[in-house]
């Protein structure tokens, strides 16, 4: 698989914001499967960003990224 992720580094918490399709964070089978494979891969806590704006994961990456546009975000292209 080939993604876009964000590694965020943010008082003294690190953790991924990884790019979605919209239909991932609907799904509530497939978000957990995202979010689990992302924890496994990058080794942090993951939220997911889908391409509409959605935005899915603990309540405090949550509402950090609702305060961030996502082209501030240190994207880079991952493959597992």
């Amino acid at each position: 698989m080939t993604g876009e992720v964000a590694v965020i580094r943010e008082q003294g918490q690190t953790f991924a914001v990884l790019a979605v399709k919209p239909h991932v964070v609907q799904s509530p089978s497939e978000r957990e499967a995202m979010v689990a494979a992302a924890r496994r891969w990058f080794g942090v806590r993951t939220a997911l960003l889908a391409e509409d704006g959605r935005i899915w994961g603990d309540q405090d990456i949550v509402n950090w990224l609702n305060n961030i546009h996502p082209g501030q975000l240190p994207w880079r292209t991952f493959t597992t």
